[in-house]
């Protein structure tokens, strides 16, 4: 079945390329590998646009009146709604009025531990046919309604974004790259990177936001993973145990072939073997682990590769779309998925 599929979401045109790896661009891609129309409507940057004085927060109201209007004119037989806080819910009843065979989708890749995230989710519950959450387990039935159904969704992966094979890179200029956003002191992330920077020899490792170093993006951050062995997939928030959530930092690391290491508290070790990432228990095993692989490295580029490859088929974008457009119009499952496919209704 061949739809048009209207996908509202942060598409970054205010970076100028910076973020060309983002998981909306990604996603998007796989909808249209599988033979649907895509038509890409990015919230922010048209309330950006449609103010006189570049004001997201004054252009909000056309932005609506243009949601309504685009999807009148391009009649799509499935919405897509990212973190797309400028478009109202109010705004996707009137769409649903004035298209009754439309189905819509919330997709949200934040951590639920977050209370305004899961406000912003629970704003959307009563209107929308399916929730995706990059999150798995119990606390994802608290947004199952009557009129929709609620599952897990991996971060994607997509093999002309994601290209790189770090893995292939036979002197690295870094041991390890870690690329945070600015972290808090006292914060877990920043105790932890505090703690790698100590223990190793000054150069061997390279950690964004923190010491001043900022954050970088584009091909910049393409080119730190490139020049890379490991990465250390550290998200905020990961110690409450939240099942299967990180950040997409893992699809950066495993699609571009860093080896990838990662808290075994995750439960991604239900997903991956040993041999695919490196799981660590605490944080005294991953300063061992990662003494271990320095001296190691032959090992460490063959579980880089394996993550690589593995990932890459399980995690693929257009993979992806295809088990939410099956979820969302209640279809039985074509393939048995990788991942929890569990779903919460009502």
């Amino acid at each position: 079945m061949t739809m048009r599929v209207l996908y509202v979401g942060n598409f970054n045109e205010k970076a100028n390329g910076g973020l060309f790896y983002d998981s909306n661009r990604k996603l998007a891609n796989g909808f249209i590998r599988n033979g649907h129309q895509v038509y890409q409507f990015s919230d922010r940057d048209i309330a950006r646009s449609s103010s006189w004085f570049e004001s997201r927060k004054f252009g909000i109201l056309p932005a609506n009146k243009r949601l309504f209007e685009t999807a009148q004119n391009f009649w799509p037989d499935l919405i897509i709604i990212g973190h797309s806080q400028q478009i109202f819910t109010k705004t996707l009843k009137k769409i649903k009025k004035a298209l009754p065979h439309v189905k819509i989708i919330v997709r949200n890749v934040d951590a639920i531990w977050h209370q305004d995230n899961v406000d912003r989710i629970m704003s959307r519950v009563d209107v929308v046919d399916a929730v995706f959450i990059t999150t798995a387990g119990e606390k994802l039935r608290q947004f199952a309604r009557k009129n929709n159904v609620v599952s897990f969704f991996p971060n994607v992966m997509d093999k002309t974004v994601d290209s790189g094979q770090s893995f292939n890179n036979p002197d690295p200029e870094y041991r390890l790259f870690y690329g945070m956003g600015n972290a808090r002191e006292g914060t877990e992330r920043h105790q932890v990177a505090s703690r790698i920077l100590n223990h190793f020899p000054k150069g061997s490792t390279k950690i964004l936001g923190i010491n001043g170093v900022p954050p970088v993006n584009g091909i910049t951050y393409q080119n730190f993973i490139a020049n890379a062995r490991m990465g250390l997939n550290l998200s905020q928030g990961e110690g409450l145990d939240d099942p299967y959530y990180s950040s997409d930092r893992m699809a950066h690391y495993m699609g571009n072939g860093l080896m990838t290491l990662i808290h075994r508290r995750t439960q991604f070790d239900k997903i991956f073997k040993d041999d695919e990432m490196a799981f660590y228990e605490d944080f005294d095993d991953l300063i061992k682990k990662i003494e271990y692989f320095n001296l190691h490295d032959a090992e460490a580029r063959e579980i880089a590769q394996k993550g690589w490859q593995r990932g890459h088929e399980i995690f693929d974008a257009q993979r992806v779309a295809k088990y939410l457009v099956e979820v969302t119009y209640r279809e039985p499952l074509s393939e048995e998925y990788d991942w929890p496919t569990e779903l919460f209704t009502v």
